[in-house]
């Protein structure tokens, strides 16, 4: 997991150092809400460029916080208590989650980048799509292996 959350920081911090040298060439005004089809129907500030990334570190902090104190993550068990190896499971699986979130917030702002200075990427509902289709098999998968280590 220590790989995966590594691999998420450079994504991350080479995301920023993109933003942070294209946000010079960027237009006055950037992007800051897409419709359903992926088309820019809202627009702010050029700073807010870096909300997103932002946000995603920030969520990817708290998320990283909330893993020290597994007893809050609540998984399903059948009222039973959680054994050592499903609790090292919750918190694999919120590392997990909170990487992806951060990879996408990550992936975001690329494409407001990117959008900004002339070159549109139009996923629309596909990006939306593909991140609950991510985080819901993340959590089944993390669900399922908890159901198989009860008998540990």
């Amino acid at each position: 997991m220590k790989l995966f959350n590594r691999m998420t920081l450079v994504v991350f911090f080479i995301t920023v150092a993109f933003t942070a040298i294209q946000f010079p060439n960027l237009p006055s005004e950037v992007p800051s809400h897409y419709n359903i089809m992926g088309e820019a129907d809202a627009w702010a500030n050029k700073w807010f460029i870096f909300f997103l990334p932002l946000l995603g570190f920030g969520l990817w902090l708290l998320l990283g916080q909330i893993g020290k104190f597994p007893e809050y993550i609540n998984m399903p068990n059948g009222g039973e208590p959680l054994n050592e190896a499903q609790i090292q499971n919750s918190v694999n699986m919120l590392h997990a989650l909170r990487n992806e979130m951060l990879l996408f917030m990550s992936f975001l702002t690329l494409k407001e980048v990117v959008t900004s200075i002339g070159y549109p990427i139009h996923l629309g509902i596909w990006e939306f799509g593909i991140f609950i289709a991510m985080t819901t098999a993340t959590v089944i998968w993390y669900i399922l292996k908890n159901n198989k280590l009860k008998s540990i």
